[in-house]
């Protein structure tokens, strides 16, 4: 399948979307810490009952340690919130282009109801790209836009 046709046709779940991690509101930033540690993740999505509030990263946690924070607070007082999110009928493209813009490395999947289904991250853009189309990946060189000074071969 043709590269540009393929990102613009497959929609965003074929992009390796890792499972929601979800905590509450009222869980404390220490305990969020933890949990983040545990599950070796990089991002958590904060839920109401099934609706989503926010999402804590581990560039949020970064700041917290920074601003030397009171872990015992509910993590409701530090998430990013309102969370950008796409819908899980939205492409590969469209993933890419909306984690471009917005600087984001995670962004939540959510149904029609607005309730998380996964998280699309950078990992797993990359990993999409170089299943789908091995070949445009592997051969490009070190620096695309630069010429090797020399001649290669004898």
């Amino acid at each position: 399948m043709d590269f540009q046709l393929s990102l613009e046709s497959e929609a965003v779940g074929a992009a390796y979307p890792d499972q929601p991690l979800v905590v509450t509101a009222n869980d404390s930033v220490g305990q969020v810490l933890q949990f983040m540690r545990a599950q070796r993740a990089g991002a958590v999505l904060v839920c109401e009952g099934t609706q989503l509030v926010g999402i804590f990263t581990e560039r949020d946690a970064l700041k917290q340690m920074a601003q030397d924070t009171d872990f015992s607070q509910p993590i409701r007082e530090v998430m990013s919130s309102p969370p950008a999110t796409i819908s899980c009928k939205e492409t590969v493209g469209e993933a890419i282009r909306f984690m471009s813009e917005g600087g984001y490395r995670h962004l939540p999947i959510v149904d029609s109801d607005s309730q998380p289904t996964g998280v699309v991250s950078v990992h797993g853009i990359v990993r999409y790209l170089v299943d789908h189309f091995p070949e445009t990946v592997y051969n490009l060189p070190p620096s695309p836009k630069a010429a090797p000074r020399d001649r290669e071969g004898a």
